[in-house]
């Protein structure tokens, strides 16, 4: 736990970190055998990828922070009582982060995930505990197109936890099983199958 919030104790902001100190290598699953990760969860027959992101990347974040696990934060609050997107049929996550910034999260288990905003208001979960609140959203590189670099993301990672991040899936993906997915197609693969 200390070498992972080391980066945010010793460094005052994200670009403060020195791009020498930049490790090769990083995984919030095992940072010295403690994984700050949540397991993927099935989004079902609905469009909230961009949520699921945000939720875990916040509780990935609230892990970093605390030092201690957190409960598994509710998905379906956040999809249905977020005004600014569009429930199943898709949204942004920073979206959910301003929107929290004016709300709370819940956990799962008072407001349990359905694939659908149909009969779910937000009223249902009035009466749920609440349990975390975003303090502040931010987009890594700001608003302008291009103005983000691997580098930035990396020291964000580094001093402040996961990022939620989004990306354009083509039709690459339909057909995807291993290797790594460029713009051009999939590369690698022949590597990784003569090494099997």
């Amino acid at each position: 736990m200390a070498a992972a919030q080391g980066w945010s104790k010793k460094y005052e902001t994200a670009a403060a970190i020195p791009d020498s100190e930049l490790p090769t290598e990083y995984d919030f699953r095992s940072i010295h055998d403690y994984d700050f990760t949540t397991a993927p969860r099935d989004q079902g027959h609905c469009g909230s990828c961009f949520t699921f992101g945000f939720i875990q990347a916040v509780e990935a974040r609230l892990r970093l922070k605390s030092g201690k696990d957190v409960p598994k934060l509710s998905a379906q609050q956040v999809l249905s009582c977020n005004f600014l997107n569009e429930g199943c049929e898709g949204g942004w996550p920073h979206l959910n982060g301003y929107f929290m910034e004016h709300a709370h999260l819940v956990e799962e288990s008072c407001a349990a995930y359905k694939a659908s905003t149909k009969g779910q208001s937000c009223s249902k979960f009035s009466k749920c505990k609440p349990i975390a609140k975003v303090g502040q959203t931010r987009k890594v590189g700001g608003f302008g197109l291009g103005q983000v670099s691997e580098r930035d993301i990396q020291k964000e990672l580094l001093r402040n936890g996961p990022v939620s991040v989004e990306f354009q899936a083509t039709k690459l993906f339909h057909t995807y099983k291993e290797g790594i997915l460029t713009e051009e197609g999939v590369k690698g693969v022949a590597k990784l199958e003569q090494a099997a």
